[in-house]
């Protein structure tokens, strides 16, 4: 006699996240983008309403893992209030001679270093690798598709290195879920947890 058993497989779909802090716009920023579109079509530049500074890229996490998530992004805010960084300067990694990613950088960021750091720790306990660079917070403004180093971007990025960029206060950190699509990523909030 034979005996026929099913095996039911539940589909556990993978989420790509990070988590970050999210900007508004801001029209120095894009002016800046536009300059690097103009220097070199090729690049990529970032949509000005996705804009935002990384505290923790995850990678694709199951579902069940968000809870665990939401609790060490909680524990990293623990004490810290809200408060202000400013966006100066500009650069490239890894460096102006082999441009990959074009950036904006920012200053009086210790508090976000703080969270960022805090991240870490908390989301090493659950599984998560631990940052093997330190963290350097700034703003992508444009990708290369592959590394080059164009003197026209170049110039726009050493016109740039002084400039500032506005201030913005930082009140909340999100959990994001991250999509990628031929039009690009889109992104959505999967958390929330506002600074004390």
């Amino acid at each position: 006699m034979m005996t026929l058993s099913c095996l039911f497989v539940i589909d556990t779909m993978a989420i790509r996240t990070f988590i970050a802090v999210d900007l508004e716009r801001d029209e120095r920023i894009e002016t800046f983008g536009t300059a690097l579109k103009h220097a070199d079509p090729s690049l990529k530049i970032v949509n000005p309403s996705l804009i935002h500074i990384t505290l923790k890229f995850l990678g694709d996490v199951e579902e069940g893992q968000i809870p665990k998530i939401s609790e060490a992004m909680h524990s990293a805010v623990q004490g810290v209030e809200p408060f202000t960084i400013a966006f100066r300067g500009t650069g490239a990694f890894p460096s102006l001679n082999r441009i990959r990613v074009v950036w904006v950088g920012m200053i009086d960021s210790q508090a976000l270093g703080t969270i960022a750091r805090r991240l870490d720790e908390r989301l090493a306990t659950i599984g998560f690798a631990r940052e093997t660079r330190p963290f350097a917070p700034h703003l992508t403004v444009a990708r290369a598709r592959s590394m080059h180093s164009n003197p026209s971007v170049r110039r726009v990025i050493q016109d740039h290195a002084q400039d500032d960029f506005g201030q913005q206060e930082v009140r909340v950190i999100r959990l994001k879920k991250s999509v990628l699509t031929p039009h690009g990523p889109q992104y959505s909030t999967l958390e929330e947890l506002h600074l004390s």
